[in-house]
C-alpha cells in the first residue's frame, strides 16, 4: 500500500471543536434501525434487516451510538484522508479509509485503504499494520464494514477476529448486500458501535458509490 502524507488536524464544517458529544447528521437512524431488527427505508433501499441476523449475541450492545467526540471526528479525518488517497481508482467500489487506535495510549497503531477493487479491504490493511496490538482498540472507518464474501472476506468478522472492542463508522453502507449487517455482526460480538462520525464528509467522497446503489 502507497505511502500517505502525515496527518494535519484541520477544523471542518461538519467536525468542529466541541467540549461535548457531537451529534451526527439524521441519516444514522438507518443504523438503528438495523440494531432494532425492523424495516426501515436507508437511501430509497428498504430491506428487512431482522433476516440478516439472528437477535443480538448474549452480551452484545444493545444499540449503535449516535454520539461521538472531538477526538473521534479528528481520527476520522485522518481515516477520510486516507481513503481519498484511492480516489478514482476503487470502481465499481467505494473509496474507504480506517485508523486504528489504541485508546489508553491514544495512539494510532494501525492505518489502511482500500487502493482498488480485488485488493483488500481498507480495515484488513489497518489490521495487518496493527497486528497483536489491535487488541482492545478502536477502529474508525469512514463506511460500515462490509458482512459479505465477494473477493474478499467480510470485513466484520475480520474485526471482530482481531479483538476490537469499540467501531466509529462514518455511515451505514447501501449496498443491500451491506446495509446494517456489519454493524450486526459487531453488535453481536460484543463491539461498542458509533454511526454518523462525520458522515457528510464520508457520504460525499462516496456520492457515486452510493448513488449507483441507491437506484
Amino acid at each position: 500500500m502507497p505511502a500517505v502524507a502525515p496527518f494535519a488536524p484541520r477544523a471542518c464544517h461538519v467536525c468542529r471543536p466541541s467540549a461535548r458529544p457531537v451529534r451526527p447528521h439524521p441519516r444514522v437512524d438507518a443504523a438503528r434501525a438495523s440494531v432494532r431488527g425492523v424495516r426501515r427505508r436507508d437511501d430509497g433501499v428498504d430491506r428487512d434487516l431482522a433476516r440478516r441476523r439472528p437477535g443480538a449475541g448474549e452480551g452484545a450492545v444493545s444499540e449503535a451510538s449516535t454520539e461521538y467526540t472531538e477526538a473521534d471526528a479528528e481520527r476520522m479525518r485522518r481515516a477520510l484522508a486516507l481513503a481519498a488517497t484511492a480516489a478514482g481508482k476503487t470502481f465499481p467500489n467505494p473509496v474507504v479509509g480506517c485508523v486504528i487506535v489504541d485508546e489508553r495510549s491514544g495512539v494510532v497503531v494501525g492505518e489502511g485503504y482500500h487502493p482498488k477493487a480485488g485488493e483488500p479491504h481498507a480495515e484488513v490493511f489497518a489490521l495487518r499494520a496493527a497486528g497483536a496490538n489491535a487488541k482492545g482498540c478502536t477502529a474508525y472507518v469512514t463506511l460500515e464494514p462490509c458482512d459479505h464474501f465477494g473477493r474478499t472476506p467480510p470485513c466484520s468478522r475480520a474485526l471482530v477476529d482481531a479483538g476490537v472492542t469499540r467501531v466509529v463508522v462514518g455511515f451505514v453502507d447501501p449496498d443491500p448486500r451491506v446495509s446494517g449487517g456489519g454493524i450486526r455482526t459487531l453488535l453481536d460480538a460484543g463491539i461498542e458501535v458509533c454511526v454518523g462520525c462525520c458522515e457528510e464528509e464520508c457520504r460525499e467522497i462516496n456520492a457515486d458509490f452510493i448513488a449507483r446503489n441507491t437506484r
